[in-house]
């Protein structure tokens, strides 16, 4: 009975405001930005990560942007990009994934606002954040929505950002272990939870150390992970190359197919593969979200602009690179789709192993989950510890970090079905004050943008 209550609230926020408000908010946006994540694609590239890479970023103390973009994307590039897209791919079928492009997008130029207008909003030795943003959107109801959103998303935190990861980097650490050993049931969930304990007291050691220190791990953790995950995905697509161009064909002709949809996906095949692209992207990229501009509001940019073409990044190398490779692997290995389930990893290792054998790629899997997983986790306990301290003062931001550590172990050993719905639920709760607040403040972000655009070309 409470995962159908907790089924039908996601359905109704999803449906009826999330997937509306974005595409609304977006369009704005583009319009206002003159298709800023089009139009000056280059730009925004140049001025992030190729900035980051000819060592012109500033670094005068701080948290520079570059380690705010990889705390961010440590936060999303995690097991949204490889369980979330299987899950997309099942439950919406392949037209997910055109609809996954088609929101990240849209995703570009709302994540560039959230993270333009946190640095925008900042105070004097106050990080920036979408608390302070959504206070001067919604006037004189500010503070309440400020707090609503600082709670939703601290939960979120604990949801989306903690359990979900851990339960999906535990199950396929299990798996890879019982492969390789042999393990009885009773073994694999003492494994399980050895892992949560373990990974629990690393999270506690590192947050201790603050913002600079999770920027610091995660400006390793990432890089490496990604690349790893690239040229692996690569390989693979090399090898079955002869069916990417009808793979690429039936990702679109699936997206519009009016046929009813099979499994537990219901209604007809478009609107599932709809349905599941935008929240499986959503959870990816979190675009919508607001979460990426905590971590950049620790950064010490003083551009918001600038600042903002991070979130044109993150968005396409998380969900236009990363996600897409994942399905593309999956589809052109020719592996069965289980319609209608939520699967783990096993979809991607039995992709994997078409190419580099069953051994290899599950060890490889695995140890993608774990850290990509623990990259997440790290990203996600600066968030959701910004937002418990906002609600509850500086002081409280341990009691929190002592319950985030907690939910990593029972996130470990738990069913995994509950922990996605709940995390889809918290999601699409903290997007309502945020989406509605960089709506209301497209205006400043439009003017922000078309100066720094202006002042460029004069």
């Amino acid at each position: 009975m409470f995962n159908n209550l907790v089924n039908n609230l996601n359905n109704t926020i999803w449906s009826w405001f999330f997937l509306p408000g974005l595409l609304l908010c977006a369009l704005l946006l583009s319009f206002r930005c003159s298709g800023l994540q089009l139009k000056h694609f280059g730009l925004c590239m140049r001025g992030s990560i190729g900035k980051a890479f000819s060592r012109r970023e500033n670094r005068t103390g701080g948290v520079s942007s570059f380690q705010a973009a990889s705390t961010a994307l440590a936060s999303t590039v995690g097991t949204g990009n490889i369980v979330g897209t299987a899950q997309a791919l099942c439950m919406g079928g392949p037209g997910a994934v055109f609809w996954m492009w088609a929101v990240s997008f849209l995703g570009m130029i709302v994540k560039y606002a959230e993270i333009a207008l946190s640095i925008s909003f900042r105070f004097k030795n106050k990080p920036g954040s979408p608390m302070y943003y959504i206070r001067a959107a919604f006037g004189r109801y500010g503070r309440a929505a400020a707090a609503a959103y600082a709670f939703f998303a601290a939960l979120a935190g604990l949801g989306m950002g903690n359990m979900t990861q851990v339960n999906s980097a535990a199950l396929s650490l299990a798996d890879a272990v019982k492969y390789i050993y042999g393990s009885e049931p009773v073994q694999e969930e003492r494994l399980r939870l050895v892992f949560g304990l373990v990974l629990a007291v690393l999270c506690l050691v590192i947050l201790s150390g603050g913002a600079k220190s999770i920027g610091r791990i995660a400006s390793l953790l990432v890089p490496f992970m990604s690349v790893s995950f690239i040229l692996l995905s690569l390989g693979v697509l090399c090898c079955h190359g002869h069916r990417l161009p009808a793979i690429l064909v039936y990702i679109i002709k699936e997206a519009f197919n009016p046929r009813a949809a099979l499994g537990a996906s219901g209604g007809l095949a478009c609107s599932a593969a709809l349905n599941w692209g935008l929240r499986r992207s959503a959870f990816s990229n979190e675009a919508g979200l607001g979460s990426a501009a905590i971590a950049h509001g620790f950064s010490n940019a003083d551009s918001p602009v600038e600042e903002g073409f991070w979130g044109v990044f993150e968005v396409f190398t998380d969900t236009t690179l990363l996600c897409t490779l994942t399905a593309l692997v999956i589809l052109c290995s020719g592996v069965s789709l289980p319609y209608g389930s939520s699967p783990g990893v096993e979809l991607l290792c039995s992709a994997f192993s078409t190419v580099y054998g069953s051994r290899l790629s599950t060890v490889f899997v695995a140890l993608c989950m774990v850290f990509l997983a623990f990259s997440s986790i790290l990203g996600w306990a600066l968030y959701g510890s910004s937002c418990w301290q906002y609600l509850f003062g500086k002081k409280a931001s341990a009691v929190y970090r002592l319950i985030f550590s907690a939910a990593v172990v029972t996130g470990s050993t738990s069913s995994p079905e509950l922990v996605w719905s709940l995390s889809d639920l918290f999601n699409a709760l903290m997007s309502v004050p945020n989406l509605i607040a960089v709506f209301m403040l497209s205006g400043r972000v439009s003017s922000m943008t078309k100066d720094y655009l202006r002042n460029l070309i004069s």
